[in-house]
């Protein structure tokens, strides 16, 4: 059997008798996109419910609680008179802030005193409690500088001085690639590679492991496995184009990048994939086992990727383990692709993995020979009978 033919074969298996594996190569990764793009389709968090304890009841006071009303990243849901019933509020989830205005709040600033204000935030929920954080900050920063200002101007000072004096420093931050800090550009990228990897996986394992390869006989191990792999290894790439193309379209996550690139390190990583796809299956009885061998490796090689925790922040054991997974070359490449536009580790993750996969195509060459080889004993036995 030639190359062509393997691939014809494979062709049929895979969108005609067995058409789960269709489903699971281009279904997972679209499918991935699709739901948590619409789980981050806003971006950011906004309207965080807020009980507000405001115990000292004046103009400014009010003022303050009025600038986290005009927030959109605040929603204020109650407004109590005791420090028990604005626990109560957090404790039960009514309330994921809480803001504490003391009782001489207006009187210690006007004697040019400092007045505590305190936000209480739920940091179970990272997520909320980053964006309590750096919004309350950002808030009290405006909130004092105007304060501070309207002080000055009272006893005689110009306005654009006052400012200056008011708040010396004028911090400005920005942020590059991805301004607003979007959850939507940070996660669908990695979320959508890392469903691609499994779904290329289980549709290779499902080829491998139902195979009899009786068939292949007289076919040498290098023609058969490239036969069987490339349908897979091409159908991996339109289905991570499609992903894309879902992303940047349907959700608005930019493409900054060149194409090219773009596509070079997903072919990269997906053939890497899916010869490691085709070991794997030589270790697995069937396919219920391989699918379970492939669940067990997916979760863990997303989390150690980098994609989510930066790599310089792991320790040596798990930087160690974080270079065994192809998607840490892969994942974090194609996000600065799209987001930055360059990506400055591309040439070396590309290179890692073509590298990966060659070597592993020469081992699964080698395994897979010897299988084909054993096949062929008992044939030859009967033969000779």
């Amino acid at each position: 059997m030639n190359f062509w033919q393997i691939i014809k074969r494979e062709l049929q298996q895979l969108f005609i008798k067995d058409a789960k594996r269709a489903f699971y190569l281009f279904g997972a990764s679209a499918t991935y996109a699709v739901l948590f793009g619409l789980l981050y389709m806003t971006g950011v968090v906004n309207y965080v419910p807020m009980v507000v304890y405001d115990q000292d009841q004046t103009q400014l006071s009010r003022s303050l609680v009025r600038a986290f009303e005009d927030s959109d990243r605040y929603r204020v849901v109650a407004y109590v008179s005791t420090q028990e019933e604005m626990e109560g509020y957090l404790q039960d989830k009514t309330a994921q802030a809480a803001l504490a205005i003391p009782p001489d709040f207006n009187k210690d600033i006007k004697l040019g005193r400092a007045s505590q204000i305190m936000l209480e935030a739920n940091g179970a929920n990272i997520i909320i409690g980053n964006t309590i954080m750096s919004s309350a900050q950002e808030i009290m920063m405006g909130f004092s500088a105007g304060v501070g200002r309207s002080l000055l101007e009272t006893v005689g000072q110009l306005p654009d001085p006052a400012l200056n004096r008011a708040a010396p420093i004028d911090f400005r931050l920005r942020v590059l690639n991805n301004p607003i800090l979007s959850y939507l550009d940070f996660f669908v990228l990695g979320v959508a590679m890392a469903a691609l990897q499994q779904g290329v996986l289980l549709s290779v394992g499902a080829s491998m492991t139902n195979e009899k390869f009786e068939e292949f006989h007289e076919t040498s191990p290098v023609v058969m496995l490239l036969g069987k792999i490339t349908p897979y290894w091409l159908g991996g790439v339109l289905s991570y184009m499609l992903a894309l193309l879902i992303a940047v379209q349907g959700f608005g996550i930019p493409c900054r990048g060149s194409l090219t690139s773009i596509i070079l390190v997903g072919a990269a990583f997906l053939f890497t994939v899916a010869i490691m796809g085709s070991l794997m299956a030589l270790i697995c009885k069937d396919e219920v086992g391989f699918t379970q061998l492939s669940l067990s490796y997916t979760v863990p090689a997303f989390i150690y990727s980098g994609y989510t925790w930066p790599l310089h922040a792991m320790g040596i054991f798990s930087k160690v383990l974080a270079s065994l997974f192809p998607i840490t070359y892969a994942a974090n490449n194609v996000r600065d692709l799209m987001l930055a536009g360059y990506a400055p580790m591309l040439h070396y993750g590309v290179f890692t993995l073509l590298v990966a996969g060659l070597l592993l195509f020469a081992i699964a060459v080698r395994l897979y020979g010897r299988k084909l080889q054993l096949r062929k004993i008992p044939e030859q036995a009967a033969l000779m009978r």
